[in-house]
């Protein structure tokens, strides 16, 4: 995910200033030859003050469609959701959320795949057992699709974390709102309760992607570092 995180460190700042599609539309950056199309601001998690605008982003449809490999019939998988299976929704989110995080070490791509980009599918994570946070986050989404949820209601969301940097979460929509799962292993929390703590970047869904906007009438969310930075860590 290094090309990624290099395409949103250039950016962000931009994108997120931003109250329309148009107005990113025209912003080209030298690390993207082929600039992402902007297609519309429907569909996506409308989280945290900002606008989810669906883009085309060619460049990353293998990456992400390798990710998105379907893992129902694993038997990995259907061992991990097995004991969620009769819980109500709230409790299937904090189950798939503990259980993951307990059960797939955190691992970086060079040590695991000897790759600095690579974004493994649900079933390979648990076959070894590891993975990093984005990995961890594709195995959460392939779980909460076993257990019932839409996969229109789950996007992978590369955020800036205003005390952690960089991260990778699941978003959730549940009844009309949003829940975070972040990779800490701590308890789902609803998205807009951290609103000046995160500030999203990109969602990719089942077969979209979305860049986030800041809404004009949000208010600014300070980070620790400027968005202009280089989004490198894991």
């Amino acid at each position: 995910m290094t090309r990624l995180r290099a395409w949103v460190g250039l950016t962000a700042c931009a994108l997120l200033s931003s109250a329309s599609s148009a107005a990113a539309a025209d912003l080209t950056t030298r690390s993207v030859p082929q600039r992402p199309i902007y297609v519309t601001a429907g569909g996506g998690p409308n989280i945290l003050g900002t606008t989810a605008v669906a883009i085309r982003a060619a460049r990353f449809n293998g990456s992400w469609a390798h990710a998105m490999q379907d893992a129902s019939r694993s038997p990995l998988l259907q061992a991990l959701v097995a004991p969620a299976r009769t819980l109500t929704p709230m409790q299937k989110l904090a189950y798939v959320q503990s259980r993951v995080h307990n059960s797939v070490r955190w691992i970086s791509d060079a040590t695991e795949w000897g790759q600095h980009d690579y974004w493994a599918s649900a079933s390979e994570t648990l076959a070894h057992g590891a993975g990093d946070m984005e990995d961890r986050a594709i195995v959460k989404m392939h779980a909460l699709r076993a257990l019932g949820f839409s996969p229109s209601d789950l996007w992978l969301t590369l955020a800036r974390d205003r005390v952690g940097g960089p991260i990778t979460v699941l978003t959730v929509r549940f009844a009309g709102r949003y829940y975070i799962l972040d990779d800490t292993g701590g308890a789902p929390f609803l998205a807009d309760s951290r609103l000046r703590e995160f500030q999203p970047i990109f969602s990719f869904g089942s077969s979209t992607a979305w860049v986030h906007t800041r809404n004009a009438a949000a208010p600014p969310i300070r980070t620790a570092s400027s968005a202009t930075a280089p989004y490198a860590r894991k």
